[in-house]
């Protein structure tokens, strides 16, 4: 039983000796499911990269979940899981699997719930159940992040709010300790019910925890709530963190202090992330290249994907000052061409850089449909079409974004040619259910599908599409005569109805 109390160095999660929230442990929760093997889940997870990379998505889905029955504390294993169920679910959105893996107890609760949420990862009651049986496993790193999606599923996403669901997810975040969290779903609890006078108590309560938990009081040894009260110099420090409008002498203090904790303790990452938030915010270019130094050696130690993303950040940065460096000197010397060649130089790396971290934190994110559509945005403006659709199709699951994401899409639909049909099947979907079609999200939408008609009519010699082109392009020009090219390219409808005989 040694074993259960080593570190996976390659997840955020809880050793496998840790609590579960019954009291026992994971190692307890792994043996109750048939015992507990993290070589054994290795072999599953290097199973399921290789055929996640042949596009055996399903069977891929399936040797994550085998591995996780292994090691569940795995946080490699559940992401990768993620990843692969997320192109599943686009290949086949209305498919329905259930795990071939036998597993018992919280373990494999765990396991069914991981696995109805891959496959509808924007139903709340999918999340909620998800992020209940991670806390139940113990394995808290997963618990906070389904946690944080339910959160926002619940807040965003659904029509019709239930205080009992925001409540739900209070208990369940707690659970989790993610007590921001929990205070947040608290407090939507309290909005559709203001007369629950326990629950606002419990709200506050969970306000002060996220508070202490953040300030370092929250310390169940002897007296440490008062110790830490009784530190003077340790409220210093963390108003100097949490100011605003700090000196150069505080930013300097904050570096000296940080750098020390790091040297004594080098091996803690809360520690490690101060200092080099410290770096960061000082700004100098030397800070700059330590703290990326720091992010990469984290990185390398921990396997979290964050500290990787750190150092990407940085880096763009430093790319973005040389850019801005270059073009000032470019307009200084509008007639020099090796200034303006050098800009342009910039810029591209610039814009390959972007792209890149977009690539890797969609890819480390898979849940995250806004970076999705980020990252499809990138893709139309390097006209690479093919891959900013594939984007774009899982982006517009995403409430919020929808209207936006098909408009990208039918755009990008109609520059690859030859989708003429589908660009106006995207434009009409994303129309359907507006109400202010006058408005500016109305008015863009119905000029893509007006020039979705019109390449299709012009392609397919259709005088219905045309006319119904035209319609759209008058009953434009009658709000806006100047909008876009709008008398130009009715003009040019008008002309495309008479050649194809409709007057």
């Amino acid at each position: 039983m040694a074993i259960f109390g080593k570190k996976n160095k390659e997840s955020d999660a809880e050793t496998p000796g840790a609590a579960t929230t019954d009291g026992t442990t994971i190692g307890d929760a792994a043996e109750a499911a048939g015992g507990f093997s993290p070589q054994k889940a290795r072999a599953f997870f290097d199973r399921a990269k290789t055929l996640h990379e042949t596009a055996s998505h399903e069977y891929a889905m399936q040797m994550w979940l085998s591995g996780l029955r292994w090691d569940p504390t795995s946080v490699e294993g559940f992401d990768g899981f993620l990843k692969s169920s997320d192109v599943f679910v686009a290949d086949n959105p209305k498919k329905k699997i259930k795990p071939t893996v036998e597993a018992k107890g919280a373990v494999g609760r765990y396991i069914d719930a991981l696995m109805a949420f891959g496959l509808r990862k924007l139903d709340p009651a999918a999340a909620l159940k998800a992020c209940s049986a991670a806390s139940d496993v113990g394995v808290r790193e997963v618990a906070k992040r389904i946690g944080k999606h339910a959160l926002t599923l619940a807040l965003n996403h659904d029509k019709k709010p239930k205080k009992d669901a925001f409540v739900k997810l209070l208990d369940v975040l707690e659970k989790a300790e993610d007590f921001q969290s929990a205070a947040q779903a608290g407090e939507a609890a309290c909005k559709l019910d203001p007369s629950d006078g326990e629950l606002q108590a419990r709200v506050r309560n969970m306000m002060a925890r996220a508070t202490m938990n953040r300030g370092g009081f929250e310390d169940d040894s002897e007296g440490g709530f008062a110790r830490n009260v009784r530190n003077m110099d340790k409220q210093l420090e963390l108003e100097q963190a949490d100011s605003y409008a700090k000196t150069g002498a505080t930013k300097d203090a904050i570096i000296t202090r940080t750098r020390t904790a790091h040297e004594e303790n080098p091996d803690d990452m809360p520690t490690l992330e101060a200092y080099g938030k410290a770096l960061v915010e000082r700004g100098k270019p030397a800070d700059y290249l330590k703290a990326m130094s720091l992010y990469t050696q984290a990185h390398k130690t921990t396997g979290q994907f964050r500290f990787r993303q750190r150092s990407g950040e940085i880096k763009i940065r430093l790319t973005k000052r040389t850019a801005l460096q270059l073009k000032q000197a470019a307009e200084a010397n509008p007639d020099d061409t090796a200034a303006r060649d050098k800009y342009a130089a910039a810029l591209k790396t610039l814009r390959e850089q972007e792209l890149e971290e977009l690539r890797l934190q969609v890819e480390n994110y898979p849940t995250d449909l806004p970076l999705k559509f980020e990252l499809g945005k990138r893709y139309f403006e390097r006209e690479e079409y093919n891959e900013a659709i594939e984007q774009f199709q899982q982006a517009q699951n995403d409430a919020k974004l929808r209207r936006q994401v098909q408009n990208m899409m039918g755009q990008a639909l109609l520059k690859l040619g030859g989708w003429e049909a589908e660009a106006v099947q995207t434009f009409r979907s994303a129309l359907d259910g507006l109400s202010d079609l006058e408005g500016e999200t109305g008015m863009e939408l119905r000029y893509g599908l007006m020039v979705a008609l019109q390449a299709f009519a012009d392609k397919d010699r259709d005088l219905d599409a045309a006319k119904e082109a035209e319609k759209i392009a008058g009953g434009i020009a009658i709000k806006s005569f100047t909008y876009r090219d709008i008398r130009e390219r009715r003009d040019a409808i008008k002309a495309l109805v008479k050649e194809l005989g409709g007057g």
